[in-house]
């Protein structure tokens, strides 16, 4: 559901960092072994495991929504590079993004499966204007995320859709709730023409 759409051309040139669990956290969640492999753990499978509890945030907020209720659903994204918004000069590559989503009632986590330590997808996050809920256009951030780092979304956390960046598609597993609504399940803001994300590979 679109709700509003922008222009872009006002939000200056973004430049994506690399992700952490640190410079995540406001937005929702990182899991990240090698951030988080040092942290609180206990042994697990008889010695031949570690856990590390509570990597990430899962919530279902779907109580609040009008109809109630939402089931837990685990789907499959296979994403490619969206190369009509893409431009690279050298090591410099730029993304034009040109929609920001959120879903109101829900965590949303993406897991990429079979993917190495390279960099290979980008996620750009806004936080919310606090009078009126749609994205501070002020306020956008971006970060460059490795094969073996999974990202979750938190609920209502404004977001781009997964911007894969690898030269090869890259299929994650995506644990999110959804009441079939569409208004409740997701809601989208536009901007025409688009903003700039400059990144590196």
């Amino acid at each position: 559901m679109v709700l509003i759409s922008f222009s872009g051309s006002l939000i200056p040139p973004i430049t994506a960092k690399p992700l952490t669990p640190e410079n995540f956290k406001e937005y929702g969640g990182v899991i990240s072994p090698e951030h988080q492999v040092n942290s609180e753990k206990a042994n697990a499978n008889y010695g031949t495991a570690i856990k590390i509890p509570k990597v990430t945030p899962v919530i279902n907020d779907y109580k609040n929504s009008k109809s109630g209720s939402g089931t837990a659903n685990l789907n499959i994204f296979r994403c490619s590079r969206p190369d009509h918004l893409l431009t690279q000069t050298g090591d410099d590559w730029k993304y034009i993004a040109t929609v920001l989503e959120r879903h109101p009632f829900t965590t949303q986590t993406f897991l990429p499966l079979g993917q190495e330590d390279d960099i290979c997808y980008l996620v750009i996050v806004a936080k919310a204007n606090s009078l009126i809920e749609i994205p501070d256009s002020l306020d956008i951030e971006a970060f460059v995320c490795r094969g073996n780092q999974s990202v979750t979304y938190g609920v209502g956390v404004w977001h781009a859709p997964m911007v894969a960046i690898s030269d090869h598609s890259i299929d994650f597993a995506v644990l999110v709730h959804e009441s079939g609504v569409p208004e409740e399940d997701t809601q989208e803001c536009g901007y025409n023409p688009g903003f700039e994300i400059n990144f590196k590979m």
